[in-house]
């Protein structure tokens, strides 16, 4: 019978029809719906997390979550779900009833439909058309079912086939007897193709791959093979003498084999609208394999494709890439028959995937060339998974298909011997989803199998295996000074009378303006190169290469080898990549450094470094933050004070700061203003708020380092979210370690530097809070995006922020802060007109960094030269 029963405080409705419903689901509003069937049981704890991520992120339309099967007290087959997977969500239904969904988004949808199809669940979601922003993912087991029910082979390729239908995809579904549904693309015009296939002319796979590929019922597709083996007459002969009935070029590559050069090079040769880069050691068993891969790389949405990948006794090889599997990345469901089911799901499903293996993927040329190809700084592996991960920061989606399959001996191609320069490039490339996790992958999950297992308690994050690899401690940064370190840096930063008398005299002697030819850039250990000080400083050295021809060398505390450190310099400013290294620690014995004509200290500790340096005619420091501050009054605070007194000449980031070194300190300084990066923070393409819809609030969390107040922040936001409830959608990014307010906001965990910008253009309000006399960058960046900005009313910011023209100024407190914050989400007019004079103060002063540093050279040359 209809009606409305009371559960526990929440109302359980039965309807009669799904008018009945739909006409409850519009009186209900943004409530959270849950559609249950006879026999389902929600976990005591369900609704309150469902309502607890709709309170972290009132912007979400779903949640999902895990359930498993329960048959009276026993409970059995769990099934552990990715995130928002579009193209899994085509293949079967992957989510089951394991989801709540807002009742507007069900009446947005269309209504219910049949209550009584068998696949009511699935067809609704397809028709929601959610985006991942949209969805949000409880990886908890919440509720049960009684049995894992699969549709009727009907109903399944139906339900598909209505939504390729209502999005006008040219392709047909295909059901299988295990739920699971093949899109069989039939596009009205096929692209070309060009299959890219490189060798060491490996005979005796090539005699099976190319006649393979050659067998392919595709109507217009060609091959380009790269030889790295021998060019003789008779090699060359044997290409001829193999007649097949597509044509094929061979090129010749005569330099070190580079896998990702060597694709790159025959993708220029190439001319096919799609690229299928293929490894000479497979053999297509599916003569429609490119029909398959080439249905899926046309949608726009989609970047790479791969194919299910099968080794010699039949067995998966490759289903798709995990990043943090088995610790840098690995393939799921390798090992296992493709016909298996487990606790992730059945393994022959079309997948969403971070990457796929280069050995078989499809990508249209546009994207490929818009994306730059394979990074050729991987010789050997780690370049298709980076390719894929560049796809999803240029918002593309990739796909592993089931649709076909081909079978693979792994590493004939390129062999087993990963060169040790591969690790600590992928480190850098894959980085944020080391530390933030896949989101193709279940957290419930092991990532020390790869086939699918339950995550035992104490498990180690794939960092831990990763930093083993590289020899770095990835734990996360916090702050600290306490006595141990103090006596270690009071032991290390010493200086006498002499010291710096002699460095004065030495400047003076050398007073002389002459053309700098090579600099020593003195740094502390990279963390990462892509943020704040460290960047800028490698930024005014690759300009300096690049515009005057300098040789750039960096002196580094820490200990050899320098491939962490050279990799690091290769990510940010791929100029730096051959610069010489060279290495001192606490003993400060800078002897083995070689001579320059200019040194420059990058950091209060290597100031004391620089000064002891011999060989260096003159010695600068590049001063971006007001590095006592960094500290309480003690050891470390006198220590980073007295670098300001040691006679080195100041290049200074600000005026402000230029100021302090002469005004304070007694030194001799010039400076500039920085810029952003116009290609990462722009506000092209900027979401708009739309009314009715929250307003969403974004701080950046470094909560390792006082100097930033999260705990100020968090106070204030928590505070905000008491005033606003759901109309206000607080996100934050960056380090999580003791972040707190876990129950206010959505941590979306450290970024990938060129994912900020799109996340800062998402945002209605930004917080950026600093207390110290130093310029900070997030304030800058977030007005690049068209965002409005509160911040502290700290008058060393006021060389940008004015209170009421570009941002909002709060007294240092929780109660001033929330109030300001409040205020702009309140005002959409105000937080328009100070976003619009953001835009113009970045375009008027700080959106060309090479303007900005344009004097720096200069300085270098004759720092006696009165500048400003």
């Amino acid at each position: 019978a209809a009606g409305t029963v009371p559960v526990a405080g929440h109302d359980l409705h039965v309807p009669e029809d799904a008018a009945g419903l739909d006409r409850w689901l519009t009186d209900a509003g943004d409530a959270p719906t849950l559609l249950l069937r006879a026999g389902d049981r929600l976990e005591a704890d369900c609704l309150h997390h469902v309502a607890a991520a709709l309170h972290r992120n009132p912007s979400a339309l779903l949640v999902t979550w895990d359930d498993d099967v329960r048959n009276g007290p026993l409970r059995s087959r769990p099934r552990f779900r990715p995130s928002w997977s579009p193209e899994l969500l085509l293949s079967e239904d992957y989510t089951g009833r394991a989801f709540a969904l807002r009742a507007s988004a069900v009446l947005g949808a269309g209504g219910l439909g049949d209550v009584g199809s068998a696949t009511l669940h699935w067809d609704l979601l397809l028709r929601a058309r959610l985006s991942a922003e949209d969805v949000v993912r409880v990886p908890r087991v919440l509720s049960s079912v009684p049995a894992r029910e699969v549709p009727p082979t009907g109903a399944a390729a139906g339900t598909v086939q209505a939504e390729l239908d209502r999005r006008q995809l040219p392709g047909r579904a295909e059901a299988g007897t295990d739920g699971g549904v093949r899109v069989r693309w039939e596009l009205a015009e096929w692209p070309s193709v060009t299959v890219v296939v490189p060798t060491r002319h490996n005979r005796g796979v090539l005699a099976t791959c190319l006649p393979s590929v050659a067998a392919s019922d595709y109507p217009a597709v060609d091959v380009v093979v790269v030889d790295n083996g021998e060019r003789s007459p008779a090699n060359e002969q044997w290409y001829r003498d193999l007649d097949l009935p597509v044509p094929v070029r061979v090129e010749w590559w005569d330099e070190p084999f580079n896998y990702s050069a060597v694709n790159n090079a025959a993708a220029r040769l190439s001319t096919g609208e799609v690229l299928v880069f293929l490894n000479d050691d497979t053999e297509v068993l599916d003569p429609g394999w490119l029909r398959d891969l080439v249905g899926w790389a046309v949608q726009p949405e989609i970047g790479l494709v791969g194919l299910e990948l099968i080794g010699p006794a039949g067995e998966v090889q490759h289903a798709g890439v995990v990043l943090g599997m088995s610790g840098f990345a690995d393939h799921v469901f390798a090992g296992m028959r493709p016909e298996e089911d487990s606790v992730f799901g059945p393994v022959s499903r079309t997948r969403d995937v971070l990457a796929v293996t280069g050995a078989c993927c499809a990508v249209r040329r546009e994207l490929f060339d818009s994306l730059g190809g394979f990074d050729e700084r991987f010789r050997l592996t780690g370049s298709d998974v980076a390719l894929g991960l560049s796809a999803v920061l240029a918002g593309r989606r990739n796909v592993c298909s089931a649709g076909a399959r081909v079978r693979h001996l792994e590493s004939a191609t390129r062999g087993t011997t990963v060169p040790v320069e591969d690790y600590f490039t992928s480190y850098w490339r894959y980085n944020p989803w080391l530390f933030g996790g896949d989101p193709y992958w279940n957290p419930n999950l092991s990532l020390r199998s790869r086939r699918p297992r339950l995550r035992p308690r104490h498990e180690s994050p794939p960092t831990a295996r990763v930093g083993q690899v590289i020899g770095r401690d990835l734990t996360a940064y916090r702050q600290r000074s306490d006595a141990e370190e103090s006596v270690r840096l009071a032991a290390m930063c010493r200086v006498r009378d002499d010291d710096v008398a002699a460095l004065r005299r030495s400047h003076a002697e050398d007073a002389e303006a002459f053309p700098v030819r090579s600099v020593n850039w003195y740094v502390p250990d990279i963390d990462s190169p892509f943020y704040g000080g460290i960047n800028t400083a490698l930024r005014i050295a690759d300009r300096l290469a690049r515009e005057h021809g300098v040789e750039n060398r960096f002196v580094v505390w820490g200990q050899a080898p320098d491939h962490f450190v050279r990799s690091a310099l290769a990510a940010a400013f791929p100029s730096l990549a051959d610069a010489p290294i060279a290495f001192y620690d606490e003993s400060m014995d800078l002897g083995g450094v070689p001579p320059a004509d200019v040194g420059i200290a990058t950091l209060w500790t290597t100031a004391y470094a620089l000064l002891h340096s011999p060989g260096v005619r003159r010695k600068f420091y590049l001063v971006q933050d007001y590095e006592p501050m960094f500290y309480p009054a003690g050891t470390q605070y006198a220590l980073a004070e007295e670098s300001y007194r040691l006679g080195l000449y100041g290049i200074c980031n600000t005026a402000n700061l230029a100021r302090i070194y002469e005004e304070e300190y007694g030194g001799r300084a010039s400076s500039f203003t920085p810029a952003v990066d116009p290609s990462v923070f722009h506000a092209v393409g900027r979401r708009e708020h739309v009314a009715g819809r929250p307003v969403t609030v974004f701080v950046y969390a470094r909560p390792g380092h006082w100097r930033n107040c999260w705990e100020l922040a968090t106070g204030a936001l928590t505070e905000l979210k008491r005033r606003l409830g759901d109309d206000v959608h607080i996100v934050t990014a960056g380090a999580r370690a003791g972040a707190g307010a876990d129950d206010v906001m959505e941590h979306r965990g450290l970024l990938d530097y060129r994912a900020t910008g799109d996340l800062y253009r998402s945002s209605d309000v930004g917080l950026a809070l600093t207390v110290s006399k130093h310029p900070s960058y997030l304030p800058l960046e977030l007005m690049a995006c068209g965002v409005p900005v509160v911040a502290f009313d700290n008058p060393w910011g006021h060389w940008l922020l004015r209170d009421g023209e570009n941002s909002l100024l709060a007294r240092r407190s929780v109660d001033s802060l929330a109030d300001q914050l409040e205020r702009l989400c309140r005002d959409e007019q105000l937080r328009r007109r100070l976003a619009d004079q953001g835009l113009a103060d970045i375009a008027a002063g700080h959106a060309d960094w090479d303007e900005a540093l344009g004097q720096v050279y200069g300085w270098l040359c004759d720092p006696e030269e009165p500048r400003g």
